[in-house]
Order: C-alpha cells, then sequence, then structure tokens
C-alpha cells in the first residue's frame, strides 16, 4: 500500500508538471521584407540611384505566457529590429522593438518595460494603412516606443478602453539638468463594428514637460475604411519653438486578396517618414497610393508611390518615391 501511495503521488506531480507546461507556451514570431526603391527630385538629400531596402522593418520577436492560476497570467515579450538586406541591428533604440514583462487578468494587464506609446495607439501611427514604414508610411508626432515604462490596459467594457503610462525620466546625461521630468499618457479607445474611436494625451519624458496629443477615428463602409487621424507636439525644451501638428485622411479598399490604399498627411514643423529627406520641415505635403497582395497568410508582395513636398522659407522641393517588395511573416 505504501508503494501504491508513493506512485500514485509520484504520479500526481508529473501530471501537475505537465499540465502546468501545457497552460504555458513562448512564441517566436517576426517579418522579413525587402525590396527595390527609387526617389527622384530636387531635394539635395535624395540618392537617386536605385536602392534595396525594406518597406517594413523586419524583425525577430519572441513573446510568452504563462497561467499561474486563479486568472492570472505572466507574460512577457522581446523584439529585435534589422535591416535584412546586410543583416545591421537598427540604429537606436527608437528602432529597437519591445522589451517587457507583465501580469494579466481580470483586472486588466500591466506591463513594465520598453513599451508601445499608448499615445501612439490613439492617433496617427494606430490607423496609418502604410504601418509607418516604406514609401507610403505617414508621419507621426509621437515616439512609437518608451523606454522604462509602466503601462496599465483596462478591460474592455462595451467597447471602452482604457490605457495610462508612466515614464520615468532616470536623468539621462544626454539632457539638459533642468529639463529632467518623469512622463505620462493616458488614451482611451472605443470599438463598436464598423466604428473605431481613440485619443490620447501625455507629457514626453526628460522634455521639459513637452505636451504631445492626439486623435484618430476610421469607419468601415462594406470592403472600403475611411481613415482619419490628427495628433499635435509642444516642444517646450527652448523658448518660442513652433507647435508642430500633422493630420492624415486615409482609405482602403480590400479587392479578393489586394488591398488598395491611398493617403493624404500635411505636417507642420515636423519631419519626413519616409527616408526622403532629414531634418524639421516648416511644412511638408504628402499623397501616396499603394496596393499589397497577400499571396498567402504569411506571404505578401506590395508596391507603393509616393509625392512629397518640403516646404521652407523661400525653399519648396518635391521628391517622388517608388517601390516593390515582398513581406514574409512568420
Amino acid at each position: 500500500m505504501k508503494r501504491i501511495l508513493i506512485a500514485l503521488a509520484a504520479l500526481s506531480v508529473v501530471a501537475s508538471a505537465v499540465q502546468a507546461q501545457s497552460q504555458s507556451s513562448v512564441t517566436i514570431y517576426g517579418k522579413v521584407d525587402l525590396g527595390l526603391t527609387k526617389f527622384a527630385g530636387d531635394s539635395a538629400n535624395v540618392n537617386n540611384a536605385v536602392q534595396m531596402q525594406q518597406n517594413h522593418q523586419s524583425r525577430v520577436g519572441f513573446m510568452g505566457v504563462e497561467d499561474l492560476g486563479g486568472g492570472l497570467s505572466a507574460l512577457f515579450q522581446m523584439e529585435n529590429r534589422f535591416t535584412a538586406d546586410d543583416g545591421v541591428q537598427n540604429g537606436g533604440m527608437e528602432s529597437t522593438g519591445p522589451y517587457l514583462v507583465g501580469l494579466k487578468g481580470s483586472f486588466g494587464t500591466v506591463k513594465l518595460g520598453r513599451n508601445w506609446n499608448t499615445i501612439g495607439n490613439a492617433d496617427s501611427p494606430s490607423v496609418d494603412p502604410f504601418e509607418g514604414d516604406g514609401i507610403g508610411g505617414l508621419n507621426a508626432l509621437t515616439l512609437p516606443r518608451l523606454n522604462n515604462t509602466v503601462t496599465y490596459y483596462s478591460p474592455a467594457v462595451h467597447g471602452f478602453g482604457i490605457e495610462t503610462q508612466y515614464i520615468f525620466s532616470e536623468q539621462p546625461t544626454s539632457h539638459i539638468a533642468n529639463q529632467y521630468n518623469d512622463g505620462y499618457t493616458v488614451a482611451g479607445s472605443y470599438d463598436n463594428g464598423p466604428i473605431h474611436l481613440s485619443a490620447g494625451y501625455g507629457e514626453a519624458a526628460n522634455s521639459n514637460n513637452s505636451v504631445n496629443w492626439g486623435a484618430a477615428g476610421t469607419y468601415i463602409i462594406g470592403a472600403a475604411k475611411i481613415i482619419i487621424a490628427y495628433d499635435q507636439y509642444d516642444d517646450k525644451t527652448a523658448a518660442n519653438l513652433p507647435v508642430s501638428t500633422n493630420f492624415i485622411v486615409a482609405t482602403t479598399y480590400a479587392i479578393g486578396n489586394g488591398l488598395i490604399k491611398a493617403a493624404y498627411n500635411q505636417t507642420k514643423y515636423g519631419g519626413d517618414n519616409t527616408i526622403t529627406n532629414t531634418g524639421l520641415h516648416q511644412k511638408f505635403q504628402k499623397v501616396a497610393i499603394g496596393y499589397q497582395h497577400k499571396l498567402s497568410k504569411r506571404t505578401s508582395l506590395y508596391a507603393d508611390i509616393a509625392r512629397t513636398k518640403f516646404t521652407d522659407p523661400g525653399i519648396s522641393n518635391a521628391v517622388t518615391g517608388v517601390g516593390a517588395g515582398i513581406t514574409q511573416s512568420f
């Protein structure tokens, strides 16, 4: 009898371990993208040669969840981004993906670490049909991801959800001492059938309390989606800096396995998002058209064209870019 009890106890331990393992998972995911692009125009910063470039940032990541019991789960995510034509890691932390750990339960989700900017989830980046990348990528006045954050995501209630984020300054040596400040964001969203609405407001860390806010909305009519978004950044790191504004109106139309994209983007006192011209400009306007065709659930082909006009005091430059390539996701 004693041996039977010991054997049953051992089986119970093994069964518990197997059950715990079955309730935990780790996923490897990523995207590899490459294509050919060509720019033409009267801007001195434009490379007119045909180039091999990415439309979307290539990446590889790991994400996992562990069931802790009682409706509580632990989660993590790590993601690195690179250029597939030469294998070089993207420069600067702003080009690196999220690195975070957190808990999820009936109370919502809490994440700590390098995470998505919740304002970016509520303004132009959240609705850009070109996903902020490549020839057609539209501008945004928010950093896509932020370091040293604690983020809370509420459960959705009747389509409403709230995200709040606190950003610790940690007083980096690269900033002016009197501009040290912790940052925060508050964002909300509403989803109800064909309607999506979102808005966010916050102060950037280490920026002398510079203010960023934005709002976006989409409406689906059959195979078409109508998109509108606006964001604004009031930079207080120096005196008399102009307020940057950004506006987009866009649409997509699904045809079988294809998706047609079109957008207009106007930015004042901002920069271009498609590497055709660097630095800030008094104003720029962009018209972008693209087509994406899914060969499978993982593989798609794309072709984009965009015309961007840069305007500064007494100077006006225009650049046209075309690009086509392939994206493989896993």
